[in-house]
């Protein structure tokens, strides 16, 4: 089975600039073992639920890795992903016991892992094809990324930062440290890790150390706004309603306006900057509505008439002016 992903031309306005993107199509290949079932709302995989206007995806609770620490006694654990929009706001979640800010690491060239950068791709095409037409969101300050600001990002073209984090070369390394012995089942949540598409080619990169998880270069677009636990609790966000087993030490997220991605289907994924864990999460942004103006123009026939009608009055006005 397969699963279209397309969108259309859009325009967005940052601070003046009107920013043109013509999103490519391709046919994005049906999760392996899994059964996608496509509605007029988009995309919902066997791995996602819905509930309360989120959209979840949860990972496996093994599969996170740190000096020997596995799954829940890892620090880099990520449970949990979930994505909620509304007319105006796009809203993100994560369960993880990673926190934001980042851990403490001796291995790492800044003495410290961050969380990598959340990507959304719209073009349909494989993580590679797809460099330059990305989104992101930077939502760690002090990540490794090519950008300084916190945001969301277009135009974006990705890189892989765990070497200088004492990551995993791989997907496929941290994928069969994972699933060594039996001892657990490493997940991307929505995603496999050797998901493919119907060219044969893998969504995410496989060569070492090019799998994207940070943010090289991009366009800013706008701020985000950062969320707790709490805040996001008003909004409906409740992990354990769709999996009782998600027990992160943190969690948190972060809203930005809707006007600034494009419209229609997507893989969104995230990676810590280790590749120690990921999450990805397929969905659909719909397309924004533009209220009708409730002004009627005339039509052109009937507007010409209108003003020879008026011209007429005007001079016979005019001329008993004259005679008077």
């Amino acid at each position: 089975m397969q699963v279209q992903f397309t969108t259309e031309r859009f325009n967005t306005s940052i601070e003046g600039v009107i920013m043109m993107m013509n999103i490519s199509q391709k046919t994005f290949l049906a999760l392996a073992g899994c059964v996608l079932s496509v509605t007029a709302a988009g995309v919902a995989p066997a791995h996602s639920q819905e509930s309360s206007g989120w959209k979840y995806t949860i990972d496996s609770f093994n599969d996170g890795s740190e000096a020997g620490r596995r799954g829940t006694n890892s620090s880099y654990e990520f449970y949990g992903l979930a994505i909620k929009e509304t007319a105006d706001r796009v809203y993100v979640a994560l369960s993880s016991n990673l926190g934001l800010g980042g851990e403490f690491d001796s291995g790492a060239d800044d003495g410290q892992i961050h969380y990598g950068d959340l990507f959304f791709n719209f073009t349909g095409e494989d993580l590679n094809d797809a460099q330059g037409s990305l989104f992101a969101v930077k939502f760690d300050a002090g990540n490794d990324s090519g950008v300084s600001a916190v945001g969301v990002y277009g135009n974006v073209v990705g890189q892989n930062v765990a070497k200088q984090n004492s990551g995993f070369k791989s997907m496929n390394q941290h994928r069969n440290w994972a699933n060594q012995a039996g001892a657990g089942s490493a997940s991307m949540g929505g995603l496999d890790h050797r998901e493919k598409m119907d060219d044969g080619d893998f969504y995410f990169q496989q060569a070492n150390y090019s799998v994207t998880n940070s943010i090289a270069t991009g366009t800013f677009l706008g701020g985000i706004e950062q969320l707790d636990g709490n805040a996001l609790a008003t909004l409906g966000l409740n992990f354990q309603s769709v999996n009782a087993g998600v027990q992160g030490r943190n969690t948190f997220g972060f809203s930005f306006a809707r006007d600034l991605m494009a419209d229609g289907e997507y893989v969104a994924h995230l990676f810590a900057e280790c590749i120690n864990d990921g999450l990805a999460i397929t969905g659909v942004l719909p397309r924004i509505e533009i209220p009708e103006t409730s002004e009627t123009v005339p039509e052109p026939a009937v507007a010409t008439a209108l003003l020879v009608v008026g011209g007429v009055g005007l001079l016979k006005s005019r001329q008993r002016e004259a005679n008077a």
